[in-house]
């Protein structure tokens, strides 16, 4: 085979080879929106969370907003002055995790307490680790963290004065001596 013949052969395959290589790539970002991997759930809350939220609504909780589902992240930050990787490492085990349902004040959106709704699930291990860990960091900053167990009604009365209870906690816990 002459030389320029075998270097035509080789550039075809290398063009041909990349051009295999860029349709393939754009194949799976086409096809990564296209339906072929997601599916919309049917609801948001677990039947449990939609029980407890409807109780939470019912109480109109002055100045307050219900936020459900919300990430760690987007409550709480990272201190500054952390050594090298150690800031990306305290926001990557906040950001995968959320609280079922966060109060916080109407007219500022600033937390005022989170509400973990505690089911079957918390009893097991590896949730009992994270669980420690979510009320760790909620202890840390001062933020009250109410856990309720969940059932298949809820007295609103109840309900009203543990997130009373709770605050007055906090209140007592950050007023000054």
């Amino acid at each position: 085979m002459p030389h320029a013949t075998i270097i035509f052969v080789i550039v075809a395959a290398v063009i041909f080879a990349g051009l295999a290589l860029v349709k393939a790539t754009l194949g799976v970002a086409k096809s990564e929106g296209s339906g072929e991997h997601y599916l919309l759930k049917k609801s948001l809350f677990s039947p449990a969370e939609r029980s407890f939220i409807g109780v939470l609504e019912s109480l109109n909780l002055p100045d307050t907003r219900i936020c459900a589902k919300v990430r760690l992240a987007d409550i709480f930050g990272v201190k500054r002055g952390l050594p090298r990787g150690g800031a990306q490492g305290a926001l990557n085990r906040i950001s995968a995790k959320h609280v079922d349902f966060l109060l916080v004040q109407h007219s500022d959106g600033a937390p005022v307490m989170g509400i973990e709704l505690d089911d079957k699930s918390h009893e097991e291990d590896d949730r009992k680790s994270r669980d420690a860990f979510v009320d760790g960091v909620f202890r840390e900053t001062g933020l009250p963290l109410l856990h309720v167990s969940a059932r298949a009604s809820y007295d609103p009365r109840e309900l009203s004065r543990a997130i009373e209870k709770a605050l007055d906690r906090r209140e007592s816990e950050t007023a000054p001596t």
